[in-house]
């Protein structure tokens, strides 16, 4: 079944956490090495994609990024 082809093969996507900005602050401080603007293209929404030690992530604004960088975060090291 391609149902459950594709769920084997897919990453499973943490859930976002979710941060207040004196929160999301102090993990970009914290956490992460590098912060990246991706500008839109015709074959790209842009948004940010962050470095945060050995987790890489990206998403349409630096919240979402930083919540999802969090989450993935706190699901490696529990």
């Amino acid at each position: 079944h391609l149902g459950r082809w594709a769920e084997l093969w897919t990453e499973p996507r943490s859930s976002r956490l979710t941060l207040t900005c004196t929160e999301i602050l102090d993990w970009l401080n914290e956490y992460c090495d590098e912060a990246v603007y991706n500008r839109p293209t015709p074959e790209y929404r842009g948004g940010f994609t962050l470095y945060c030690y050995d987790i890489q992530t990206s998403a349409p604004t630096l919240r979402e990024a930083v919540c999802l960088a969090a989450a993935k975060w706190k699901e490696i090291n529990e």
